[in-house]
C-alpha cells in the first residue's frame, strides 16, 4: 500500500486549478437552498477545500465528479492520469478531501491510526478483501493557502439498500433472498477479520455504510463519460461553487452481473481500538441501532457491533427499522421509547444489566459532549436522558411498552415458512440484552441459518 511511504511527512502540492465553464441555467439552484455539506450543524464554508471538475490534485488526480459529502469532507471521483502513457485501462479512484480545521485534522489522523492497524493486520485472512478502505494520502493546498488532507479509496457502486430497491423494491423479496443470504455471510467474514485479527470495533454499521463493488469497468466509464453531457447542478456561494453530489450509477441492465458483485465494509472514521486500557463509555452507532449497553453507559466492545448488525439485517431485509421506525422530521429520536420497543421485543431487562446501570451511572467522559439537544453532557445518563430504572429496577416509563410487538410477528415477508424458525434464533442471537451472551462474529459464520437450502 502506497499509503504508509507517504508518511508521516505527507508533502503539500499545490494542485493545478481548472477553469469552471458556466453551468447551463437549469442546474442553477438558488442560493437559499442547501447543498449537501450544507446541511451540517455548525457549517463553515470556509474550511472545505473548492474543488472543481478537471482540477489536478497531487499532480495526477483528475477529478471528474463530485460522489459524497460528510460533516468534514468533501468526497471526488477521479482518473489517475499518471497511467495513460502507459496503455493500460482507465483508473479511477475516489478522493476523500478533509477539511482544514481542528475537525478535519482529527478525523483524518482517526482514520489513518486505523487503517494503519487495519494494514498491519493479518493479509491472509479471507474478509480482508471485505473491508474497503484508504489506499493513499496525500495533501493539497487550496488557493487561499489552507492544507487539506486527501485519503484515496477504490471506486464502490451503490450501498446495499439501493442495490436491493433496484432488484426487488423496497424489501428483499423471496426470490432474492439466496443471493442476499451469500451477502450477508460475505460481510460476517469482513466483521470477523475486523474484530478477531484488527481488534477494532466499528460502531457505526450501517446500509448506507455497505458498499458494492463494481460488476465490470464498463459501468464506471459510462459513468464519466455522462458527466460530459449531465453536468452536476450548482450554486454560488461567497464567491465559492458548491456542488450537489451526483453516484447514481444506473440500473443493473445484466442480471448475471450480479456474480460479479459483492459487499464491502466502509467508513472506519468512527471506528475505535477494543484492545485498550479503560473502559469504553461514549455514546455511538445510529441511533435506532443502539445496543442496550451503549444506551445504559454500562460499556461496549465488540458485542455492539454484533448488534448492530442484526438491526442492519433486520432493516436490509424487511425494508423497515425494527426499533424506532417512525422517526421523522417532525418526531425526534427517544432513547426511552427505544429501550420501550426493546423490552416488548426482548422480554424484561436482566437484573444483571440494571445493577451494571447503576454501577456505572455516575461514571464520565472527557471531554463533555453534547447532546441532541444541545445539553453539554459528561456521562451517559446525562446524555439519553437517563436513568431509566429506580433504584427497584423498574422500567420508569412503562406506559411506553408496546406489549403487542413481538419478533415473530414481525418477520420479514421475504423468509420462508421453513426458514422462520433458524431465522428467527439466528437474529435472537444478536439481539439479546446481554452483551456476552452474543456470538462472535467468527461463530455467527456457521449459523444453522446458512445451512437451509431454499
Amino acid at each position: 500500500m502506497r499509503i504508509f511511504s507517504r508518511l508521516p511527512g505527507v508533502p503539500r502540492l499545490r494542485p493545478q486549478f481548472a477553469t469552471t465553464l458556466s453551468p447551463p441555467p437549469e442546474s442553477i439552484i438558488p442560493a437559499d437552498v442547501l447543498v449537501d455539506e450544507e446541511v451540517t450543524p455548525g457549517y463553515n464554508w470556509q474550511v472545505f477545500y473548492p474543488a472543481h471538475p478537471g482540477e489536478l490534485l497531487d499532480n495526477r488526480y483528475e477529478l471528474k465528479t463530485k460522489v459524497g459529502w460528510g460533516s468534514s469532507s468533501t468526497v471526488w471521483l477521479a482518473e489517475d492520469i499518471s497511467l495513460k502513457r502507459r496503455r493500460t485501462p482507465r483508473k479511477y479512484t475516489v478522493l476523500k478531501i478533509n477539511t482544514c480545521d481542528n475537525t478535519g485534522s482529527k478525523d483524518s489522523n482517526h482514520e489513518l491510526e486505523i487503517v494503519k492497524r487495519i494494514d498491519a493486520s493479518n493479509p491472509e485472512h479471507r474478509g480482508r478483501a471485505i473491508l474497503c478502505m484508504a489506499n493513499e494520502v496525500f495533501s493539497v493546498q487550496s488557493p487561499t493557502g489552507s492544507s487539506h488532507v486527501c485519503l484515496a479509496f477504490e471506486p464502490m457502486r451503490d450501498p446495499l439498500w439501493l442495490l436491493r430497491n433496484r432488484v426487488c423494491g423496497e424489501q428483499v423479496t423471496r426470490d432474492w433472498l439466496p443471493i442476499f443470504k451469500i451477502y450477508i455471510q460475505i460481510l460476517i467474514e469482513g466483521l470477523d477479520y475486523l474484530h478477531s485479527e484488527c481488534k477494532l470495533v466499528h460502531t457505526d454499521l450501517k446500509l448506507d455504510n455497505i458498499l458494492m463493488t463494481f460488476e465490470n469497468q464498463s459501468v464506471l466509464e459510462a459513468f464519466v463519460q455522462a458527466q460530459k453531457s449531465h453536468r452536476m447542478a450548482q450554486k454560488v456561494v461567497n464567491g465559492r461553487v458548491i456542488y450537489r453530489c451526483h453516484n447514481n450509477f444506473g440500473d443493473i441492465t445484466d442480471q448475471s452481473s450480479l456474480k460479479k458483485m459483492y459487499p464491502k465494509i466502509t467508513d472506519f472514521g468512527l471506528a475505535q481500538l477494543a484492545d485498550r486500557s479503560g473502559q469504553l463509555l461514549h455514546p455511538i452507532q445510529p441511533d435506532h441501532c443502539h445496543a442496550p449497553e451503549v444506551l445504559l453507559g454500562t460499556s461496549w466492545s465488540y458485542p455492539a457491533d454484533i448488534w448492530n448488525f442484526g438491526i442492519m439485517v433486520w432493516d436490509l431485509l424487511a425494508g423497515r427499522e425494527l426499533f424506532q421506525g417512525d422517526v421523522s422530521t417532525t418526531k425526534l429520536y427517544s432513547p426511552a421509547q427505544h429501550l420501550a420497543e426493546m423490552i416488548a421485543i426482548l422480554g424484561p431487562v436482566p437484573d444483571a444489566l440494571v445493577r451494571r446501570e447503576r454501577e456505572m451511572r455516575h461514571w464520565q467522559w472527557s471531554p463533555p459532549i453534547y447532546n441532541a439537544q444541545g445539553k453539554l453532557c459528561s456521562n451517559t445518563s446525562e446524555y439519553f436522558g437517563g436513568p431509566f430504572f429506580t433504584e427497584s429496577g423498574k422500567f420508569v416509563q412503562e406506559e411506553l411498552i408496546p406489549y403487542s410487538r413481538t419478533l415473530a410477528d414481525e418477520v420479514p415477508e421475504c423468509i420462508p415458512e421453513q426458514d422462520r424458525d433458524k431465522f428467527l434464533a439466528f437474529m435472537r442471537r444478536m439481539l439479546c440484552w446481554l452483551p456476552e451472551e452474543r456470538p462472535t462474529a467468527k461463530e455467527l459464520k456457521d449459523d444453522p441459518w446458512f445451512a437451509v437450502r431454499l
